[in-house]
């Protein structure tokens, strides 16, 4: 199922994180377009800003702080 509580916020990576489209960098930043649940496991498509689309985990990232309020829960949640 699609969840898209998430989507327009802006995350980056935490660590270095291998895609099939290419090598994303620590601190590379994105907007998240939606999560999803596949297989038990949680998936979220970001858009990145070096232009590619791709699926990461939500331990690999971390949304920006101006995007949490009081009442937000951790993405993955």
């Amino acid at each position: 199922m699609i969840d898209r509580t998430h989507t327009g916020h802006r995350c980056h990576t935490r660590f270095l994180v291998r895609t099939v489209k290419g090598d994303l960098p620590r601190g590379s930043h994105g907007t998240v377009v939606y999560e999803l649940e596949n297989l038990g496991r949680v998936l979220i498509l970001v858009h990145w800003d070096t232009g590619m689309s791709v699926p990461v985990f939500p331990d690999e990232i971390e949304i920006e702080p101006e995007h949490l309020g009081p009442a937000a829960a951790p993405i993955g949640e």
